[in-house]
């Protein structure tokens, strides 16, 4: 088990490193604002544990071990910060703050069921990108889903992801529970371009076209229950 301190030190090695590498030991002290020789001492270390390459005077190269962890976390950071300011809608310092709590305690159920609700975002709010899954996420790998405005009357199916840039839609579908892996059925769809009447995990909701676009659907065959 990686500690915090030893997670911290390696997501701030690979972000130092998407500019240049080697990394210095000084571009780590001013970042983490610890002491040349604490920055010191913990590349030892970590170079015994197998994370990095250090050489004294040179800088620090991230080993794939290390490279995996730090991309694991900045991943997790970034994804929660998006998470935090687009649905939960705390301002971006607030986000970040957050964020950097959560990074180290986030589970990779969490991270995929985050990642698939918000449908793979691949920026933080600061414009940075979100590194990629180092692993096979599989909740996170586009599946052939329709918008649930395209699902005929007496189709059910499951959630697998939202669209919409719009974040104050998005808080609403959310509260009405459109949620990635629930089950969804559509009972019905009124003439005129009226709304959707749904059941999802049996409860009853009549949705608007227009909100029913940006709920996606994998199709999974008839309602038990269609009207």
């Amino acid at each position: 088990m990686v500690s915090e301190n030893i997670e911290e030190y390696l997501e701030c090695i690979w972000e130092l490193s998407q500019r240049s590498t080697p990394v210095k030991t000084k571009e780590i002290s001013d970042k983490m604002k610890v002491s040349p020789a604490s920055v010191t001492e913990m590349m030892q270390r970590l170079a015994e544990m197998g994370y990095v390459q250090y050489e004294k005077y040179k800088g620090v190269t991230l080993t794939q071990s290390g490279n995996e962890i730090g991309t694991r976390v900045k991943r997790r950071h970034r994804l929660m910060e998006r998470f935090l300011y687009d649905i939960i809608g705390l301002e971006k310092k607030e986000s970040h703050e957050e964020a950097c709590r959560m990074e180290h305690t986030l589970s990779d159920e969490s991270e995929r069921r985050i990642c698939q609700l918000m449908n793979n975002p691949k920026t933080c709010p600061d414009g940075d990108p979100i590194p990629e899954c180092s692993h096979s996420c599989t909740l996170c790998v586009s599946e052939p889903s329709l918008p649930l405005s395209e699902i005929p009357k007496g189709e059910t199916g499951v959630i697998t992801h939202l669209k919409c840039d719009d974040t104050a839609k998005m808080r609403r579908i959310i509260a009405m529970g459109f949620v990635p892996g629930r089950n969804i059925c559509v009972e019905d769809r009124l003439p005129m371009g009226g709304p959707l009447l749904l059941s999802v995990q049996e409860t009853k909701i009549a949705l608007a076209r227009e909100y029913a676009s940006m709920v996606h659907v994998l199709p999974s065959g008839k309602c038990s229950k269609a009207v």
